[in-house]
């Protein structure tokens, strides 16, 4: 089952303070929204339901107040019950996502349990999904069998710009346009996947501004050895594999090792030619000695 936000609690450090924060993500399947679950819940409920979801534990379970959720989601008090009571009514398959015990403290204070269920396609920490088998309008979408994705800044949803022209083989690095495609070439004969971009509008800027204006000679050399050397000088636990963003940082740093290979090769280049002349007059003094 492919996610669309990773699950996991994290610990990093500020190093400024040297404090250490502690992050919680919430994982969300994307088949809440090919299923078409969202569609058929609609914004107040499915908003209602991620700010139920920013409490709940890895069984479902959290407790925050009405006053919480109202700030969490900018609404007034009123508002929000309404919309807690629209997202309890609602159902798919006769089945409730979000479920409510109410627990009378005595002197007029009740409290409201919420319970979110794993049909809703939301879990946190080891907790699992209930498999959307049908999209609501009983078009078949999923068996619940796909493999979860592991998420990066570039894993993203995949659209009909990202289909790969496979004839890039002598692909010229000009523009922010071929500078994404042989991006795309290069990852995808590291990784063996495809790589793909949620916004071609950011990061075709973003290839512009910090590869292609500054380094026009040398884009395609940068990308290749982006790319094609991320694991020995780049990667990292947070970010395993390259994306388009590290050009934002990492251009300036590649171009003294393109400027080396260029100055290896053309000595090199310089080597054989000289070999290539002493071999040529070895030659000529035999053909004289004949």
């Amino acid at each position: 089952m492919e996610t669309l936000f990773s699950v996991s609690h994290n610990k990093e450090i500020n190093l400024g303070s040297g404090e250490t924060v502690s992050n919680v993500y919430v994982r969300v399947y994307t088949s809440m929204f090919t299923s078409g679950l969202v569609a058929k819940m609609g914004a107040n409920r499915f908003t209602t339901l991620m700010a139920l979801a920013s409490y709940m534990d890895e069984k479902g379970e959290c407790y925050p107040t009405q006053i919480q959720l109202a700030e969490a989601i900018g609404v007034h008090k009123n508002t929000i019950n309404k919309y807690i009571n629209e997202l309890l009514d609602f159902k798919i398959d006769g089945k409730h996502i979000v479920t409510r015990t109410k627990v009378n403290r005595g002197q007029g204070n009740i409290s409201s349990y919420y319970k979110i269920h794993p049909l809703s396609q939301i879990a946190k920490f080891n907790g699992e999904i209930e498999p959307v088998n049908h999209k609501i309008g009983d078009e078949l979408i999923t068996d619940g069998s796909d493999e979860s994705i592991p998420t990066n800044c570039d894993v993203i949803t995949s659209t009909n710009n990202n289909q790969l022209n496979n004839n890039t083989d002598d692909l010229k690095v000009t523009n922010s346009n071929t500078a994404i495609k042989y991006f795309q070439k290069v990852y995808r004969e590291v990784y063996n996947v495809d790589y793909t971009v949620s916004n071609y509008g950011r990061e075709g800027k973003l290839m512009k501004d910090k590869l292609i204006t500054p380094y026009p000679d040398m884009a395609k050399e940068i990308i290749d050895i982006a790319v094609r050397r991320y694991d020995e000088l780049f990667k990292n636990q947070r970010y395993p594999r390259p994306s388009i963003a590290m050009f934002s940082w990492a251009a300036n740093q590649i171009v003294p090792m393109v400027e080396e290979e260029r100055k290896s090769a053309e000595q090199a280049e310089q080597s054989g030619l000289l070999e290539e002349e002493a071999e040529q007059a070895m030659l000529e003094k035999l053909s004289k000695l004949k």
